[in-house]
């Protein structure tokens, strides 16, 4: 997961890419963190691939993170919330959201959740997010609110 999110930071594909980075102290805990969480998935989409000696490769492409929270409403059924989807720039447009997405889907139905909630920045009303998440079957039916701390 560190690896995609790193590989987004550095800039769109035609800027020159620094190599790849190196997870700091901080995120190394963080990710350590999210590992011990017991309701916390994070999926991770890779690209299976041999290198030049013949040897089996994989390389991170993607990533989602979801989280089940218990709930009194819904009939106690517990709810879904999805996160962090990220596709590398060079996988866009090839599918890799679209099953990050449906396999927590179906991960949430799994589960017994009545309700699935993903947050998009506005900036990706034009990029296509927006009408991949339409096409899976959300709605923009609520007002999200943000407070940045």
């Amino acid at each position: 997961m560190l690896e995609v999110l790193a590989q987004n930071q550095v800039g769109v594909p035609d800027q020159a890419s620094p190599g790849p980075q190196v997870p700091s102290r901080r995120e190394r805990v963080s990710w350590e963190r999210m590992a011990a969480t017991p309701d916390l998935t994070v999926y991770l989409a890779v690209q299976h691939f041999t290198d030049g000696e013949g040897a089996a490769q994989e390389h991170p492409v993607g990533t989602a993170a979801m989280v089940l929270m218990p709930h009194l409403t819904y009939d106690c059924h517990p709810s879904a919330f999805i996160e962090a989807v990220v596709v590398a720039y060079a996988h866009r447009r090839r599918g890799v959201a679209r099953s990050l997405v449906q396999q927590a889907l179906d991960d949430a139905r799994a589960a017994s959740c009545r309700k699935v909630q993903l947050l998009s920045h506005k900036r990706h009303a034009d990029d296509g997010a927006h009408e991949l998440y339409r096409r899976l079957g959300f709605t923009a039916e609520a007002e999200g609110f943000r407070l940045y701390l």
